[in-house]
């Protein structure tokens, strides 16, 4: 187990020059290919990262090398291993070189840190591929993972565990600021080759493994949980038993990245696997059939880390070191969630040609005035969501005009959007769905919506409709010159370009949502 304080991870590895504007004021961006050589498996990713903090996957490859079980008794990669990664990340880099990156960076991990021939095996790769790879910490790998995990959660504190093939690494963090990293050696890969390494691992193995677990978290000297921190899992492992878990439980939404997976359910996957040989595991739904001989392992040590921290659900991150390293150098510190929002829905509309960001901001502001007179008619949740959807309405008129509500309502659900829950996503499409069709049932975004939920999202469609139809009737150089006031028991509203306007049904469906009437006063 090693413990380190933080240090400063721009001087991990050197920064690439990076503009952040571009000269025609649009967000700069580059390509930087990121090559991770763990302890199972070896990863590569060309991501684009543009100063909106958008984080595109644009090509992926990997393999499966188990580098952590194929070392002699001395400790040394074997010469078939060494050979084969070699050839792999000359591989990598070619796929890498197509794309047109600005930079590759390669790094290995935990096999390769206990390797007693690692620098061999450093020169040897330089010398066959050109790619200078780099053994990095076991903090170091702590930095990177938090910087890529934690980015685009909500999370202001809390911790990050990343469970590897070799070793997990725990990050604690305060207002989203990195203070302490840990590494234990509890990585999957590594407790299944010591313990579980028969064909159906028995009752002892099981209990062995989960005291050895124990022993090491309670030694290892981490500090409590607070009440409000968030439990993070990141990794290979955890994004499969969040497959699994999806399995046997109803999501809203197909992405892992911001699920949640309770530590009842984490118990459940636990027994479920431990009554299966490998031969039943290979048909498992949701389980990678790479991570056979190794998930046990994983869900039994994700399940006492859980358990070590007050049995608090794991908020999954679909992102990670490679993440981390291609925003190193580039992202200084993490934003605010507020910020990370802002930035990631402006990162979204632009890639729709019928997205302009004045209209999206005006009818933002428009919105968020018209809440902030309803404050007692809406919670501070949704209060805070409003202005967001209302920049992504227009990007549902990429698809068709008529049905914009229900395609930006798509759109939002399988974009990649920063700073967002699940129940937040559920509930901006819901506001979007619900003005396509005021009947759209609130079931269709359980678990994250509850029946109580209808009635604050419906109030917001009623702010989202009226706050669309009075931005498009402003000049296209305008901001907003509408004034808004309430005044016994209604809305009022005045601006020149809405003397003509008749609200009707917009009226109508606004007072049935909040008891008020609502006023063109001309």
């Amino acid at each position: 187990m090693t413990v380190e304080a933080h240090p400063n991870i721009l001087q991990l590895l050197p920064g690439d020059d990076f503009q952040r504007i571009g000269q025609n004021g649009e967000a700069a961006s580059h390509l930087v290919a990121v090559i991770d050589v763990g302890s199972n498996s070896t990863r590569m990713e060309v991501l684009q990262l543009t100063s909106d903090y958008d984080l595109r996957v644009v090509s992926e490859v990997k393999a499966l090398l188990r580098l952590a079980s194929r070392k002699s008794k001395d400790g040394r990669l074997l010469p078939s291993a060494v050979s084969e990664l070699s050839r792999l990340i000359d591989d990598f880099a070619t796929v890498a070189r197509a794309s047109e990156v600005d930079s590759i960076r390669a790094v290995a991990t935990s096999a390769m840190r206990d390797a007693t021939n690692g620098d061999e095996v450093l020169q040897r790769v330089r010398k066959e591929t050109g790619i200078d790879l780099e053994i990095i910490s076991g903090a170091q790998e702590a930095e990177f993972g938090f910087l890529g995990a934690v980015f685009t959660l909500p999370a202001h504190d809390g911790v990050l565990f990343d469970i590897g093939g070799g070793s997990v690494e725990f990050s604690f963090f305060e207002n989203r600021s990195l203070q302490k990293v840990y590494t234990l050696d509890l990585g999957a890969l590594r407790v299944s080759n010591d313990f579980l390494n028969s064909e159906q691992p028995e009752h002892k193995a099981v209990s062995a493994l989960r005291r050895h677990v124990k022993s090491m978290l309670r030694a290892s000297g981490m500090p409590a949980l607070a009440a409000n921190g968030k439990l993070i899992g990141a990794g290979g492992t955890i994004r499969n038993l969040t497959k699994i878990d999806r399995e046997t439980r109803k999501h809203s939404f197909g992405r892992l990245h911001g699920s949640v997976v309770p530590y009842g359910s984490l118990k459940a996957i636990v027994n479920g696997l431990r009554g299966l040989d490998r031969t039943s595991l290979a048909y498992m739904p949701g389980l990678n059939p790479e991570r056979v001989d190794s998930i046990l392992g994983g869900a039994i040590v994700a399940s006492e880390i859980a358990k070590f921290f007050n049995k608090k659900p794991i908020l999954v991150s679909g992102r990670g070191i490679r993440e981390g390293l291609a925003m190193s150098g580039v992202i200084e510190k993490l934003p605010s969630i507020e910020e990370v929002r802002r930035r990631s829905v402006y990162a979204l509309g632009a890639r729709f040609d019928t997205w302009d960001r004045l209209r999206a901001d005006r009818r933002a502001a428009i919105a968020r005035k018209m809440a902030a007179l309803l404050l007692d008619h809406l919670d501070d949740e949704m209060t805070q969501l409003i202005p967001h959807v209302a920049r992504l309405i227009d990007t549902g008129r990429s698809v068709n005009y008529y049905d914009r509500y229900v395609h930006a309502a798509n759109i939002i659900e399988q974009g990649e959007i920063g700073g967002f829950s699940h129940r937040d996503i559920g509930l901006m499409s819901a506001a979007l769905r619900f003005g396509a069709s005021y009947s759209t049932p609130i079931s269709r975004y359980r678990p994250e919506l509850k029946k109580s939920d209808r009635a604050i999202v419906r109030r917001a469609t009623s702010i989202l409709r009226i706050s669309d139809e009075m931005e498009r009737r402003l000049g296209a150089e305008r901001f907003s010159h509408i004034e808004m006031s309430l005044v016994d028991g209604r809305i009022e509203v005045r601006a020149p370009e809405l003397n003509s306007w008749d609200p009707g049904r917009f009226a109508t469906r606004f007072k049935r949502s909040f008891k008020l009437d609502f006023e063109v006063v001309r």
